[in-house]
């Protein structure tokens, strides 16, 4: 089941951020075109520090994540096999419909990161920031810290006020 030889291939060849890419670029459903996502992704990389494909996370715990659609994904990537759209035999896609981005907060970033969800047909566009209390520990205390130069390669130490932007699809 598991080709060590292609997988440390694969680890030594592509970053975490690449490998989501390619979970993204794969899916295509309703109006999410995970081709298109990556492609504009890729064209505005001023605006984003990370992304994140995966299910929606609605139930916030102490660590900002809930244990919800990680059982769909298991089974999904136990049962996936790459198929030919001509063959009968289909397997789950990797089940995620929420694109998460991890962003600086400037309103002219975060419009134009906005203007992509009207432009990829997302059904909701949520920005979360500090404000937001359920997350503005985690915001405000971790991504900050991390802010500091290490996201977008800055030396200087400074405050950044981070979001995360939130596309999902039905």
């Amino acid at each position: 089941m598991l080709d060590l030889t292609k997988i440390q291939s694969i680890a030594q060849s592509y970053s975490p951020q690449e490998l989501f890419a390619a979970l993204v670029w794969q899916r295509q459903f309703n109006q999410f075109d995970g081709e298109q996502v990556i492609i504009d992704l890729a064209s505005h990389t001023d605006l984003w520090a990370s992304f994140l494909f995966t299910k929606p996370i609605f139930a916030p715990d102490e660590n900002g994540l809930s244990f919800s659609g990680v059982i769909d994904t298991l089974l999904a990537m136990a049962n996936y096999r790459p198929m030919p759209e001509t063959s009968i035999i289909h397997f789950v896609a990797y089940p995620a419909d929420t694109v998460y981005i991890l962003a600086e907060n400037q309103d002219t970033k975060v419009s134009q990161l906005l203007d992509l969800g009207k432009k990829w047909q997302a059904d909701s566009v949520e920005v979360t920031d500090g404000t937001n209390e359920d997350y503005s520990f985690r915001l405000q205390r971790r991504l900050k810290t991390r802010l500091e130069g290490a996201l977008w390669g800055e030396e200087v130490q400074q405050d950044r006020d981070a979001v995360i932007v939130t596309y999902w699809w039905d």
